[in-house]
């Protein structure tokens, strides 16, 4: 092969080289588990408004075709089911994450390299090898992003390069097809700017959020443009101002950065998980009489105070950036509060109340970890005088494949019945995992009224 001039070539060229006989078992198994985590993520937000929202405009603006639109019984094209699905995985903040990427990579990809997956049938393993490439080409674009330049680490700036790496090697592009691909899809990204902790506004109670769907969109849109000979900028990437890569992305492409994705245990920034850990950790051996509190001190890192931190939320987005009003609810009324959380938390006054009792301060030994490690402290304050505190940082716990199963089981309870949750278990059980079965599951599983 001789020497591509540009990143976005090498990289097309490294994508589509890549064996899938290559994919050691930890990564598929990795991979399996991010694609029920995603999953349940889409069943725990499918009845959040912007997924109704979403799915009315699908439903008159995209064509029908052969990807389902999870728990709807609809199917509609590649494009209409991934903005569908992805938009109800990511509603929550219920959705895997990477602390390297500082974002979310699964509500896109997963969605995608699925529908995708309806249209050319490849097998599970050609499937999960897709879902790895599409994780590690997302993960490092966003490690490399230059934040003087980008402004943001919203997960809408780069997820869209990770759905083109995995879909496009499915959808058997070519070489320069794929590399204009990414071109287009690195350009057309939404630039965020204006929205989230890491932009300039700060009314975060929106739907907008991190722009993921529509970074799914304009990906799957740059993956059939590309066949029609439409092209992008395949320069893209070279510009050390803006990206800068450690190693070269398209240089050496293994798949393992996957490995490190987290799963969530409550849907809100993970910022703010730390704290509620670490609330649960000192509470672990105590019986403490919530009346009793008179105030509860959080040590942790710098961004996690950048969060809006609403102390009465409006809506369920400002609750998902509210450290406050999420460790309150958590006192209150224990961690399934936010697993998810339901609009019920809204119109409980005695939330604002205790999280007004919060107070939030940055511990520098523990900011300098940031972003590899995400840590807080927690010191609650009885009104008798006395305290209890943690006696180290605690950094959010990391949930297993089994912990991702009973998540999706704790999920389905109520939402879907009980055989339908088990067929969709037993489609991604790690030793037998089917994923054409778990699309057919999918397409066939309503939600319960």
């Amino acid at each position: 092969m001789s020497e591509a001039q540009y990143l976005t070539e090498r990289l097309a060229a490294q994508i589509l080289q890549y064996p899938t006989e290559a994919m050691s078992a930890a990564v598929v198994s990795k991979a399996i588990d991010c694609v029920l985590d995603n999953v349940a993520s889409c069943l725990a937000g499918v009845s959040a408004q912007p997924a109704i929202s979403a799915r009315q405009l699908a439903y008159s603006t995209f064509a029908n075709g052969d990807a389902p639109v999870w728990f709807t019984l609809r199917r509609l094209s590649v494009v209409g089911a991934s903005w569908c699905n992805a938009v109800a995985a990511s509603s929550l903040d219920f959705d895997d994450g990477h602390r390297m990427a500082r974002g979310h990579p699964g509500s896109a990809i997963v969605p995608a390299v699925l529908a995708q997956a309806s249209r050319t049938q490849p097998s599970t393993p050609q499937i999960l090898t897709a879902i790895a490439i599409g994780y590690e080409v997302a993960i490092r674009s966003s490690a490399a992003q230059q934040y003087e330049k980008a402004q943001t680490y919203q997960s809408g700036r780069w997820v869209g390069l990770g759905v083109v790496a995995a879909c496009g090697r499915l959808a058997g592009l070519n070489s320069d097809q794929l590399s204009n691909a990414l071109a287009i899809a690195g350009v057309w990204a939404p630039n965020q700017q204006a929205n989230g902790s890491s932009g300039c506004a700060r009314q975060t109670g929106n739907w907008a959020k991190e722009g993921i769907p529509i970074s799914t969109v304009q990906a799957l849109m740059a993956i059939d443009l590309s066949r029609e000979k439409f092209t992008g900028p395949k320069d893209l990437l070279d510009h050390k101002s803006h990206y800068d890569y450690r190693p070269p992305i398209g240089d050496a492409l293994n798949p393992t950065l996957i490995l490190e994705t987290y799963f969530k245990r409550y849907a809100c920034c993970r910022y703010i998980h730390p704290a509620l850990d670490a609330y649960r950790s000192l509470m672990e051996n105590v019986t403490l009489e919530t009346d009793s509190i008179s105030r509860i001190e959080v040590a942790t890192f710098a961004w996690a105070l950048r969060l809006a931190n609403k102390l009465a939320p409006d809506n369920l987005v400002e609750a998902q950036y509210s450290l406050p009003f999420c460790l309150a609810a958590l006192v209150l009324r224990g961690p399934e509060a936010l697993s998810p959380i339901t609009q019920d938390l809204l119109g409980d006054d005695r939330i604002p109340t205790l999280a007004a009792r919060i107070d939030l301060e940055v511990c520098p030994t523990i900011d300098q970890r940031f972003p590899r490690d995400t840590l807080a402290r927690v010191r609650v304050i009885r009104k008798a005088g006395d305290a209890l505190e943690t006696l180290r940082p605690i950094g959010p716990a990391d949930l297993s494949g089994q912990d991702v199963r009973r998540k999706f089981r704790d999920l389905a309870n109520g939402r879907i019945s009980d055989v339908q949750c088990q067929r969709l278990l037993d489609a991604t059980e790690p030793d037998q995992c089917d994923l054409d079965k778990l699309q057919l599951t999918l397409a066939q599983t309503p939600l319960i009224n």
